[in-house]
Protein backbone atom coordinates (compact mmCIF):
# COMPACT_ATOMS: atom_id res chain seq x y z
CA UNK A 1 0.00 0.00 0.00
CA UNK A 2 1.26 3.65 -0.92
CA UNK A 3 0.99 5.46 2.57
CA UNK A 4 1.94 8.41 0.61
CA UNK A 5 -1.37 8.55 -1.17
CA UNK A 6 -3.39 7.66 1.90
CA UNK A 7 -1.47 10.80 3.86
CA UNK A 8 -2.90 13.23 1.28
CA UNK A 9 -6.15 11.43 0.66
CA UNK A 10 -6.84 11.98 4.65
CA UNK A 11 -5.20 15.20 4.70
CA UNK A 12 -7.86 16.52 1.61
CA UNK A 13 -10.42 15.01 3.84
CA UNK A 14 -9.39 17.22 6.26
CA UNK A 15 -9.33 20.25 4.48
CA UNK A 16 -13.06 19.63 3.67
CA UNK A 17 -14.45 19.41 7.08
CA UNK A 18 -11.22 21.40 8.74
CA UNK A 19 -10.01 24.37 6.75
CA UNK A 20 -7.12 25.29 8.51
CA UNK A 21 -4.33 27.20 6.84
CA UNK A 22 -1.90 24.49 8.07
CA UNK A 23 -3.21 22.19 7.22
CA UNK A 24 -3.72 23.37 3.47
CA UNK A 25 0.27 23.54 4.17
CA UNK A 26 1.06 20.42 5.22
CA UNK A 27 -1.01 18.93 2.26
CA UNK A 28 0.88 20.93 -0.43
CA UNK A 29 4.04 20.61 0.72
CA UNK A 30 3.62 16.88 0.28
CA UNK A 31 1.85 16.74 -2.37
CA UNK A 32 4.62 19.08 -4.23
CA UNK A 33 7.27 16.44 -2.89
CA UNK A 34 5.11 13.21 -4.24
CA UNK A 35 4.50 14.53 -7.32
CA UNK A 36 6.90 16.75 -8.46
CA UNK A 37 9.84 14.34 -6.83
CA UNK A 38 8.78 11.79 -9.61
CA UNK A 39 8.70 14.36 -12.15
CA UNK A 40 11.93 15.91 -12.00
CA UNK A 41 13.45 12.58 -11.18
CA UNK A 42 12.18 11.12 -14.54
CA UNK A 43 13.44 14.21 -16.04
CA UNK A 44 16.84 14.36 -14.58
CA UNK A 45 16.77 10.43 -15.52
CA UNK A 46 15.79 10.99 -19.40
CA UNK A 47 18.44 14.10 -19.34
CA UNK A 48 21.10 10.74 -18.93
CA UNK A 49 23.98 10.74 -20.56
CA UNK A 50 25.70 7.24 -20.82
CA UNK A 51 28.99 6.31 -22.70
CA UNK A 52 32.35 4.41 -22.76
CA UNK A 53 35.61 5.82 -22.77
CA UNK A 54 36.16 3.22 -25.46
CA UNK A 55 34.60 1.00 -27.23
CA UNK A 56 36.39 -2.48 -27.10
CA UNK A 57 39.26 -4.00 -25.37
CA UNK A 58 41.56 -6.74 -26.41
CA UNK A 59 43.51 -8.79 -24.20
CA UNK A 60 46.44 -11.57 -24.52
CA UNK A 61 45.26 -14.39 -22.04
CA UNK A 62 46.22 -13.52 -18.21
CA UNK A 63 45.39 -10.04 -19.12
CA UNK A 64 43.50 -8.05 -16.91
CA UNK A 65 42.08 -4.58 -18.58
CA UNK A 66 39.47 -1.54 -17.12
CA UNK A 67 36.29 -1.41 -18.54
CA UNK A 68 35.02 2.34 -18.13
CA UNK A 69 31.35 3.66 -18.12
CA UNK A 70 30.86 7.25 -18.03
CA UNK A 71 27.20 8.86 -16.84
CA UNK A 72 26.79 12.68 -17.07
CA UNK A 73 23.75 14.59 -15.53
CA UNK A 74 22.36 16.81 -17.97
CA UNK A 75 20.12 18.49 -16.08
CA UNK A 76 19.93 20.96 -12.93
CA UNK A 77 18.10 18.42 -11.12
CA UNK A 78 20.26 15.94 -9.29
CA UNK A 79 20.26 12.28 -8.95
CA UNK A 80 20.36 11.00 -5.19
CA UNK A 81 21.76 7.58 -6.27
CA UNK A 82 22.11 6.07 -9.58
CA UNK A 83 22.62 1.79 -10.01
CA UNK A 84 24.26 -0.38 -12.44
CA UNK A 85 24.54 -3.77 -13.40
CA UNK A 86 26.42 -4.91 -16.75
CA UNK A 87 26.31 -8.47 -17.29
CA UNK A 88 28.97 -10.08 -18.08
CA UNK A 89 29.89 -13.50 -20.72
CA UNK A 90 30.15 -16.55 -18.67
CA UNK A 91 33.61 -16.81 -20.06
CA UNK A 92 34.87 -13.26 -18.39
CA UNK A 93 34.75 -13.44 -14.62
CA UNK A 94 32.56 -16.75 -14.30
CA UNK A 95 29.46 -14.82 -15.93
CA UNK A 96 29.46 -12.39 -12.68
CA UNK A 97 27.32 -9.14 -12.94
CA UNK A 98 28.83 -6.05 -12.30
CA UNK A 99 27.12 -3.57 -9.94
CA UNK A 100 27.90 -0.30 -8.55
CA UNK A 101 26.34 2.49 -6.88
CA UNK A 102 26.86 6.41 -7.47
CA UNK A 103 24.92 9.66 -6.94
CA UNK A 104 25.14 12.72 -9.25
CA UNK A 105 24.47 16.38 -8.64
CA UNK A 106 23.22 18.86 -11.00
CA UNK A 107 25.47 18.64 -14.17
CA UNK A 108 27.91 16.51 -13.16
CA UNK A 109 29.37 13.52 -14.21
CA UNK A 110 31.03 10.84 -12.60
CA UNK A 111 33.13 7.49 -14.14
CA UNK A 112 33.04 3.73 -13.03
CA UNK A 113 35.04 1.16 -13.72
CA UNK A 114 35.45 -2.62 -13.31
CA UNK A 115 38.33 -5.04 -14.40
CA UNK A 116 37.83 -8.12 -16.83
CA UNK A 117 40.46 -10.75 -17.17
CA UNK A 118 41.53 -12.31 -20.63
CA UNK A 119 41.28 -15.93 -19.03
CA UNK A 120 39.81 -17.73 -22.27
CA UNK A 121 40.02 -17.20 -26.49
CA UNK A 122 37.08 -15.55 -27.87
CA UNK A 123 35.23 -12.91 -29.20
CA UNK A 124 32.38 -11.51 -26.23
CA UNK A 125 30.17 -8.43 -25.29
CA UNK A 126 29.82 -6.69 -22.11
CA UNK A 127 26.04 -5.86 -21.56
CA UNK A 128 23.13 -4.87 -21.69
CA UNK A 129 23.18 -1.96 -18.56
CA UNK A 130 20.47 -1.93 -16.15
CA UNK A 131 20.16 1.05 -14.99
CA UNK A 132 18.50 2.65 -11.91
CA UNK A 133 17.54 5.97 -10.20
CA UNK A 134 15.80 7.19 -7.16
CA UNK A 135 15.43 10.33 -4.75
CA UNK A 136 16.19 9.74 -1.38
CA UNK A 137 12.70 9.12 0.21
CA UNK A 138 12.22 6.27 -1.67
CA UNK A 139 8.87 7.46 -3.82
CA UNK A 140 10.16 6.99 -6.75
CA UNK A 141 12.63 5.22 -8.89
CA UNK A 142 13.03 4.31 -12.37
CA UNK A 143 14.88 1.80 -14.14
CA UNK A 144 15.77 1.25 -17.59
CA UNK A 145 17.75 -1.67 -19.75
CA UNK A 146 20.34 -0.26 -22.16
CA UNK A 147 21.56 -1.97 -25.19
CA UNK A 148 25.13 -0.25 -24.66
CA UNK A 149 27.99 -3.34 -25.01
CA UNK A 150 31.49 -3.25 -24.88
CA UNK A 151 33.07 -5.67 -27.12
CA UNK A 152 35.68 -7.97 -25.85
CA UNK A 153 38.27 -9.78 -27.92
CA UNK A 154 40.82 -12.40 -26.29
CA UNK A 155 43.39 -13.14 -28.69
CA UNK A 156 44.80 -16.72 -28.57
CA UNK A 157 47.97 -17.74 -26.53
CA UNK A 158 50.94 -17.33 -28.44
CA UNK A 159 53.88 -19.79 -27.26
CA UNK A 160 57.50 -20.78 -28.43
CA UNK A 161 57.93 -23.08 -31.05
CA UNK A 162 59.67 -25.09 -28.62
CA UNK A 163 56.68 -25.37 -25.89
CA UNK A 164 54.73 -26.75 -29.13
CA UNK A 165 56.85 -29.35 -29.99
CA UNK A 166 58.24 -27.59 -32.74
CA UNK A 167 61.73 -26.61 -33.95
CA UNK A 168 62.99 -23.31 -33.34
CA UNK A 169 63.78 -22.93 -36.74
CA UNK A 170 61.46 -24.13 -39.58
CA UNK A 171 62.08 -24.51 -43.46
CA UNK A 172 59.76 -21.56 -44.51
CA UNK A 173 59.76 -18.19 -45.95
CA UNK A 174 62.68 -16.65 -48.62
CA UNK A 175 64.05 -19.58 -50.55
CA UNK A 176 67.84 -19.74 -51.14
CA UNK A 177 68.52 -19.89 -54.61
CA UNK A 178 71.58 -20.44 -57.19
CA UNK A 179 70.28 -17.05 -59.54
CA UNK A 180 70.79 -13.83 -58.05
CA UNK A 181 67.53 -12.18 -58.13
CA UNK A 182 68.25 -9.99 -55.20
CA UNK A 183 70.84 -10.80 -52.39
CA UNK A 184 68.78 -10.33 -48.84
CA UNK A 185 70.38 -8.01 -46.44
CA UNK A 186 69.29 -9.84 -43.40
CA UNK A 187 71.18 -13.30 -44.40
CA UNK A 188 75.18 -13.11 -44.50
CA UNK A 189 76.86 -15.37 -46.31
CA UNK A 190 80.68 -13.84 -45.82
CA UNK A 191 82.97 -11.64 -46.43
CA UNK A 192 85.86 -10.91 -49.82
CA UNK A 193 88.14 -8.47 -50.45
CA UNK A 194 86.49 -5.15 -52.05
CA UNK A 195 86.47 -5.07 -55.40
CA UNK A 196 86.22 -1.94 -57.80
CA UNK A 197 82.23 -1.05 -58.08
CA UNK A 198 81.00 -2.28 -54.73
CA UNK A 199 78.77 -0.10 -52.81
CA UNK A 200 80.25 1.39 -49.95
CA UNK A 201 76.99 0.62 -47.94
CA UNK A 202 78.32 -3.70 -48.37
CA UNK A 203 81.82 -2.81 -46.40
CA UNK A 204 82.20 -4.18 -43.34
CA UNK A 205 83.98 -1.78 -42.06
CA UNK A 206 84.65 -3.79 -38.62
CA UNK A 207 86.50 -6.07 -40.28
CA UNK A 208 88.10 -3.12 -42.55
CA UNK A 209 89.26 -1.97 -39.47
CA UNK A 210 90.58 -5.15 -37.34
CA UNK A 211 92.08 -6.16 -40.93
CA UNK A 212 93.56 -3.17 -42.61
CA UNK A 213 91.97 -4.17 -45.60
CA UNK A 214 88.51 -3.67 -47.06
CA UNK A 215 86.09 -6.20 -46.91
CA UNK A 216 82.62 -6.73 -48.10
CA UNK A 217 80.05 -8.34 -47.24
CA UNK A 218 78.34 -10.99 -49.25
CA UNK A 219 74.82 -11.59 -49.02
CA UNK A 220 72.34 -15.22 -49.52
CA UNK A 221 70.58 -14.75 -53.11
CA UNK A 222 67.24 -15.22 -52.15
CA UNK A 223 63.64 -15.52 -53.58
CA UNK A 224 60.74 -13.69 -52.13
CA UNK A 225 57.65 -16.17 -51.45
CA UNK A 226 54.55 -15.98 -49.20
CA UNK A 227 53.42 -18.61 -46.59
CA UNK A 228 49.85 -19.50 -46.06
CA UNK A 229 48.65 -20.78 -43.07
CA UNK A 230 45.93 -23.17 -44.03
CA UNK A 231 44.03 -24.04 -40.44
CA UNK A 232 41.28 -26.87 -40.48
CA UNK A 233 38.30 -26.43 -38.09
CA UNK A 234 35.66 -28.35 -39.42
CA UNK A 235 34.60 -30.19 -36.62
CA UNK A 236 33.90 -33.49 -38.50
CA UNK A 237 38.12 -34.07 -38.33
CA UNK A 238 38.02 -33.87 -34.85
CA UNK A 239 38.23 -36.69 -32.11
CA UNK A 240 34.53 -36.15 -29.99
CA UNK A 241 36.68 -36.73 -27.02
CA UNK A 242 39.65 -34.30 -27.81
CA UNK A 243 37.38 -31.51 -29.49
CA UNK A 244 37.65 -28.63 -27.71
CA UNK A 245 41.80 -29.05 -26.47
CA UNK A 246 42.79 -30.19 -29.96
CA UNK A 247 41.13 -27.47 -31.88
CA UNK A 248 42.31 -24.76 -29.85
CA UNK A 249 45.75 -26.56 -30.02
CA UNK A 250 45.23 -25.82 -33.63
CA UNK A 251 44.32 -22.24 -33.07
CA UNK A 252 47.56 -21.84 -30.93
CA UNK A 253 49.81 -23.38 -33.63
CA UNK A 254 48.45 -20.96 -36.21
CA UNK A 255 48.76 -18.12 -34.10
CA UNK A 256 52.81 -18.88 -32.79
CA UNK A 257 53.36 -19.52 -36.68
CA UNK A 258 51.95 -16.32 -37.81
CA UNK A 259 54.00 -14.33 -34.92
CA UNK A 260 57.06 -16.13 -35.76
CA UNK A 261 56.51 -15.30 -39.41
CA UNK A 262 55.96 -11.09 -38.40
CA UNK A 263 59.28 -11.86 -36.39
CA UNK A 264 61.03 -12.69 -39.61
CA UNK A 265 59.80 -10.10 -41.55
CA UNK A 266 58.18 -12.35 -43.66
CA UNK A 267 54.68 -12.36 -46.12
CA UNK A 268 52.34 -14.53 -44.51
CA UNK A 269 48.10 -15.11 -44.68
CA UNK A 270 45.58 -17.04 -43.66
CA UNK A 271 42.90 -19.43 -45.18
CA UNK A 272 40.50 -21.85 -42.58
CA UNK A 273 36.86 -23.23 -42.70
CA UNK A 274 36.07 -22.12 -39.21
CA UNK A 275 33.45 -20.10 -38.50
CA UNK A 276 33.48 -16.76 -37.50
CA UNK A 277 32.05 -15.09 -34.36
CA UNK A 278 32.56 -11.77 -36.06
CA UNK A 279 32.90 -10.62 -40.45
CA UNK A 280 35.59 -8.25 -40.13
CA UNK A 281 38.15 -7.94 -37.92
CA UNK A 282 39.55 -4.22 -36.98
CA UNK A 283 42.60 -3.24 -35.03
CA UNK A 284 42.85 -0.32 -32.30
CA UNK A 285 39.09 0.49 -33.94
CA UNK A 286 40.28 1.05 -36.96
CA UNK A 287 39.62 -1.30 -40.17
CA UNK A 288 42.76 -2.30 -41.28
CA UNK A 289 41.64 -5.17 -43.60
CA UNK A 290 38.68 -7.17 -44.00
CA UNK A 291 37.98 -11.09 -43.02
CA UNK A 292 36.76 -11.96 -46.61
CA UNK A 293 33.95 -14.86 -46.11
CA UNK A 294 34.24 -16.64 -49.29
CA UNK A 295 30.87 -18.03 -49.05
CA UNK A 296 30.20 -21.48 -51.05
CA UNK A 297 26.80 -22.48 -50.25
CA UNK A 298 26.01 -22.26 -46.94
CA UNK A 299 29.82 -22.75 -45.92
CA UNK A 300 31.98 -19.71 -45.31
CA UNK A 301 36.14 -19.52 -46.36
CA UNK A 302 37.82 -17.67 -44.32
CA UNK A 303 40.80 -15.81 -45.91
CA UNK A 304 43.35 -13.17 -45.24
CA UNK A 305 45.86 -12.60 -48.38
CA UNK A 306 49.51 -12.93 -47.51
CA UNK A 307 51.18 -8.97 -46.19
CA UNK A 308 53.93 -8.44 -43.88
CA UNK A 309 54.16 -6.11 -40.51
CA UNK A 310 52.18 -6.49 -37.25
CA UNK A 311 49.16 -4.45 -38.08
CA UNK A 312 48.81 -7.80 -40.41
CA UNK A 313 49.47 -9.98 -37.43
CA UNK A 314 46.75 -7.78 -35.25
CA UNK A 315 43.76 -8.91 -37.88
CA UNK A 316 45.05 -12.44 -37.76
CA UNK A 317 44.89 -12.75 -34.71
CA UNK A 318 41.87 -11.11 -34.08
CA UNK A 319 40.44 -13.33 -36.75
CA UNK A 320 41.52 -16.69 -34.38
CA UNK A 321 40.37 -15.32 -31.76
CA UNK A 322 36.62 -15.00 -33.28
CA UNK A 323 36.87 -18.39 -34.94
CA UNK A 324 35.06 -21.79 -33.77
CA UNK A 325 35.41 -25.14 -34.66
CA UNK A 326 32.06 -25.96 -36.28
CA UNK A 327 31.05 -28.23 -39.21
CA UNK A 328 32.24 -26.63 -41.91
CA UNK A 329 33.73 -27.03 -45.89
CA UNK A 330 36.00 -30.19 -46.44
CA UNK A 331 39.37 -29.09 -45.79
CA UNK A 332 41.75 -31.22 -48.38
CA UNK A 333 39.11 -29.79 -51.28
CA UNK A 334 39.50 -26.57 -49.47
CA UNK A 335 43.35 -26.43 -50.00
CA UNK A 336 43.54 -28.01 -53.25
CA UNK A 337 41.57 -25.11 -54.61
CA UNK A 338 42.57 -21.93 -52.95
CA UNK A 339 46.31 -22.66 -53.25
CA UNK A 340 45.83 -22.05 -57.17
CA UNK A 341 45.50 -18.44 -56.11
CA UNK A 342 48.88 -18.47 -54.87
CA UNK A 343 52.00 -17.48 -56.39
CA UNK A 344 54.83 -20.04 -57.68
CA UNK A 345 56.69 -21.65 -54.44
CA UNK A 346 54.98 -20.31 -51.72
CA UNK A 347 55.21 -21.77 -48.61
CA UNK A 348 52.23 -23.95 -47.08
CA UNK A 349 51.91 -24.13 -43.19
CA UNK A 350 48.95 -26.71 -43.09
CA UNK A 351 47.18 -26.86 -39.50
CA UNK A 352 45.30 -30.16 -39.25
CA UNK A 353 44.25 -32.71 -36.90
CA UNK A 354 44.83 -35.68 -38.69
CA UNK A 355 47.31 -36.44 -41.82
CA UNK A 356 45.02 -37.99 -43.72
CA UNK A 357 45.98 -40.20 -46.75
CA UNK A 358 44.15 -37.82 -49.14
CA UNK A 359 45.68 -34.70 -47.47
CA UNK A 360 49.16 -36.03 -47.51
CA UNK A 361 48.47 -36.87 -51.51
CA UNK A 362 46.98 -33.61 -51.89
CA UNK A 363 50.32 -32.72 -50.24
CA UNK A 364 52.86 -34.27 -52.46
CA UNK A 365 51.20 -33.07 -55.40
CA UNK A 366 51.43 -29.86 -54.70
CA UNK A 367 55.17 -30.42 -53.95
CA UNK A 368 55.43 -31.62 -57.17
CA UNK A 369 54.02 -28.28 -58.40
CA UNK A 370 56.26 -26.21 -56.84
CA UNK A 371 55.35 -25.32 -53.57
CA UNK A 372 56.22 -26.16 -50.16
CA UNK A 373 54.74 -27.83 -47.59
CA UNK A 374 54.76 -28.48 -43.79
CA UNK A 375 51.84 -30.44 -42.06
CA UNK A 376 51.35 -29.44 -38.25
CA UNK A 377 48.70 -32.23 -36.71
CA UNK A 378 47.28 -31.73 -33.36
CA UNK A 379 45.64 -34.74 -33.11
CA UNK A 380 46.60 -37.81 -31.01
CA UNK A 381 47.56 -40.17 -33.90
CA UNK A 382 50.07 -39.88 -36.53
CA UNK A 383 49.58 -41.77 -39.92
CA UNK A 384 52.59 -40.87 -41.49
CA UNK A 385 55.27 -41.59 -39.10
CA UNK A 386 57.77 -42.03 -41.95
CA UNK A 387 57.49 -37.96 -42.88
CA UNK A 388 58.34 -36.64 -39.29
CA UNK A 389 62.06 -37.39 -39.50
CA UNK A 390 62.26 -36.10 -43.11
CA UNK A 391 65.62 -33.42 -43.78
CA UNK A 392 65.05 -29.54 -43.40
CA UNK A 393 65.00 -29.33 -46.90
CA UNK A 394 63.01 -31.80 -48.00
CA UNK A 395 59.31 -29.49 -49.73
CA UNK A 396 57.20 -32.41 -47.62
CA UNK A 397 57.18 -32.35 -44.10
CA UNK A 398 55.15 -33.25 -40.92
CA UNK A 399 55.19 -32.06 -37.72
CA UNK A 400 53.31 -33.65 -34.56
CA UNK A 401 52.33 -30.63 -32.19
CA UNK A 402 52.25 -31.26 -28.49
CA UNK A 403 51.16 -29.18 -25.51
CA UNK A 404 51.14 -30.93 -22.44
CA UNK A 405 48.78 -28.86 -20.31
CA UNK A 406 46.08 -29.08 -23.32
CA UNK A 407 46.27 -32.84 -23.60
CA UNK A 408 45.77 -33.02 -19.82
CA UNK A 409 42.44 -30.70 -20.19
CA UNK A 410 41.06 -32.78 -23.41
CA UNK A 411 41.24 -36.20 -21.23
CA UNK A 412 40.06 -35.47 -18.02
Amino acid sequence: MNWWKLYLTILAIMILFFPAKAIYIVFFALALVYWGGGRFLRYAFEGLEITRTVESTRLFPGETAEVSIVFCNRTAFPIAWLSGYEHLPVALEAGRAQRWVVSLGPWAKTTVSYSITGSERGYYAAGPLDVSVGEPLGLHQFSETISSSHEIIVYPRISPLAELGLPSRLPYGNTKTSQPIFHDPSRLAGVRPYQSGDSRQSIHWKLTARTGELQVKQFQHTVAVDTMIFLNLNEEDYSVHTLYSDSELAIETAASLANRLCQWGESFGLISNGHLHIQKAQVSGREEEPVAPDVKGAEPTTMLLPRKGIPHLMVILETLASMECRPGPDFVPLLARETSQLSWGATLLVITPVDSVQLIETAASLVSRGYQVLVFVVGREILHSQLLHQSSEASLQLFRVRKDELIALGSA
